[in-house]
């Protein structure tokens, strides 16, 4: 049978992302903030609709730490929102941590937070049978309106092959970009500290 090959799409609205989120397992989300998932009703539902299923193992998110401004952070924060003013970006963040605190309260064993002042290379989201990575970059268009790579996956083999240090020569031609992802998304939640 014939592997499924990644695709791109165009906009983050494109990758059906709340259907996805609703039917994983393990979900792992590495990106700056999050405060468009909190305005989204439908990833919203799709998070609440996962966290509640018996079967659901764990929600991991690594996020931006915005109090403790790294050297990077006045060019970074153009690049998640051209021209935004200082104090809008604030908000952003507030929304942002505010959504995710509650999803903890309300999920406590089930939801993991994490914050860092690692910079984030691109947006990636794991989910059971697949990586979705976006990109950053100067332009007036948010990271949700750029394009996506899904690059379907055995998330949690490779991720434990990741935990164990392996190799990529040992792995699948067709895994390893995967994998690079993979590994960025565990180097994140290791530079950074926990929440919850």
């Amino acid at each position: 049978m014939e592997r499924e090959k990644p695709w791109a799409a165009t906009g983050l609205a494109e990758v059906g992302l709340a259907g996805r989120v609703a039917g994983s397992d393990r979900l792992f989300f590495h990106a700056a903030l999050y405060s468009n998932f909190a305005r989204d009703r439908a990833m919203a539902d799709a998070l609440e609709a996962a966290l509640r299923r018996p079967g659901f193992e764990r929600l991991e998110v690594v996020s931006l730490d915005p109090v403790a401004r790294p050297p990077y952070w006045d060019e970074f924060r153009q690049i998640l929102r051209q021209d935004m003013p200082a104090a809008a970006m604030q908000r952003e963040f507030s929304v942002s941590a505010a959504f995710l605190d509650a999803l903890a309260s309300r999920h406590p064993h089930k939801v993991r937070l994490y914050v860092t002042v690692a910079l984030p290379l691109a947006p990636i989201l794991l989910l059971d049978d697949v990586v979705i990575v976006g990109h950053y970059a100067h332009s007036p268009a948010p990271a949700p309106l750029g394009h996506w790579l899904v690059i379907p996956a055995d998330v949690a083999s490779l991720m434990e092959l990741a935990e164990e240090g392996a190799q990529p020569e040992s792995l699948d031609p067709a895994d390893v970009g995967a994998y690079r992802l993979i590994c960025d998304c565990l180097a994140a939640r290791l530079a950074s500290r926990r929440l919850a």
